[in-house]
């Protein structure tokens, strides 16, 4: 099963909010946040803007790659299931 389309809010909101990334710029347009186990860093993710357009499954499937998540757990991570204590033991295999 494929990224399923869903609005720039609503990825942001879980971003931000499960996985709490370290803004790296604020300033900018367009955030990125760097995601840290310790002190490593370990993925750079774009955070869409806080509107309500719907990102496309296309334009999904590139932040699900920068949070190093494959389809089914990036759909996980926007519905609910998928917890940031789990997202993070996901990633300690990429250090």
């Amino acid at each position: 099963m494929g990224i399923k389309s869903y609005p720039e809010k609503i990825i942001r909101k879980k971003i931000l909010s499960k996985i709490k990334p370290e803004i790296l710029n604020e300033n900018s347009p367009h955030w990125w946040g760097g995601i840290y186990i310790g002190t490593t860093l370990v993925a750079k993710v774009k955070i869409p803007n806080d509107h309500k357009r719907i990102m496309h499954s296309s334009k999904s499937k590139l932040i699900a790659r920068d949070l190093r998540l494959d389809a089914e757990d990036f759909n996980r991570l926007i519905e609910c299931p998928l917890k940031g204590p789990e997202y993070y033991r996901k990633l300690r295999c990429f250090i």
